[in-house]
């Protein structure tokens, strides 16, 4: 396994730690997808309790950062309970799948118009159900979250940058 794979794993097992989801089969539902395929998803119920531990204000909404071990990691957990229901609707309004991949190519095509040599400095590694990049210091990760944050946590001004993305550099 990868440095980053474990990484991501961890991320998510602390995720769902620290927000006490309870998952079971009654939990899940096959929804469709852009094509009309039906993908499994988790979708909450209103009989299901979330206990939070204490939220802090996230400034770089909907990213999260993460350093370990001299690794400058960008997360957005785009399947967790806070992301999903905003931009999955979102996403699917202007026929895109919204997952890690497409995610990862509407950012890349914002860098390579507003900071083309900060692209360079990111390494990506998205999956299905979320973002994950990497940057090469501490503080193009900041550079990152500072100039993508006020876009993806903004949905009028993400929906300007989608309108004018080029399709085929999305792999969702």
């Amino acid at each position: 396994m990868s440095l980053m794979n474990f990484f991501k794993i961890i991320s998510i097992i602390i995720f769902i730690t620290a927000c006490g989801e309870k998952y079971n089969s009654k939990d899940r539902e096959a929804l469709p997808n852009r094509e009309g395929d039906k993908k499994d998803s988790i979708i909450l119920g209103k009989s299901d309790t979330i206990n939070p531990v204490s939220k802090s204000i996230n400034k770089y909404y909907p990213f999260e950062l993460l350093e370990v071990e001299g690794k400058y990691e960008i997360i957005a957990q785009i399947e967790g309970q806070d992301l999903f229901p905003k931009y999955y609707s979102f996403f699917q309004k202007h026929q895109y799948e919204g997952n890690g991949y497409c995610w990862e190519g509407h950012i890349a095509q914002i860098l390579e118009k507003i900071d083309k040599e900060l692209l360079k400095h990111i390494y990506f590694d998205s999956e299905g159900g979320g973002f994950f990049a990497t940057a090469d210091t501490k503080s193009n990760q900041i550079k990152f979250v500072e100039l993508l944050s006020p876009i993806f946590s903004d949905l009028n001004k993400l929906e300007l940058w989608i309108k004018k993305a080029d399709r085929s550099k999305i792999d969702d």
